[in-house]
């Protein structure tokens, strides 16, 4: 099967900086799941946060859900610590709170959803994160 949906990934300065369009299918997220360990190993840090920005329907299809799951147990092992997750430009806000909130329950890994850009960006210094202005313009 080919892959459905798309993504963009960087990282810089302890901070992966994610745009996903979607949906996905499982090839599209094993795609992201290779990119993302790929930078998280040429980073070498010990903690790091998240910038995530969403367009479209970015629900995950159920045979993902699971594989999601496993992937962030490992992150958070690996030192993943907060996650913002832009939603402005997302086709179901709502519903991706919904499915995020079930998959992360129980992880104590520390998130919040956005749907402007100075909030998250608040959020995130005031866990000691700071983000890369022409990074984020990227993004959107």
């Amino acid at each position: 099967m080919n892959e459905h949906g798309d993504f963009y990934i960087t990282f810089s300065s302890n901070v992966l900086y994610i745009k996903v369009l979607g949906p996905w299918n499982l090839e599209t997220f094993e795609h992201y799941n290779r990119d993302f360990n790929e930078q998280l190993s040429a980073s070498e840090c010990s903690s790091y946060s998240v910038f995530a920005t969403l367009e479209g329907d970015s629900l995950m299809v159920p045979e993902i859900c699971e594989i999601f799951k496993v992937a962030t147990t490992q992150r958070i092992a690996k030192g993943l610590k907060n996650v913002a997750f832009y939603l402005k430009k997302s086709a179901c806000p709502r519903a991706f709170k919904q499915q995020i909130s079930q998959l992360y329950q129980g992880s104590h890994l520390n998130y919040k959803f956005f749907s402007d850009i100075n909030s998250a960006k608040s959020w995130l210094n005031e866990n000691k994160v700071i983000l890369k202005d022409d990074l984020i313009t990227h993004l959107l």
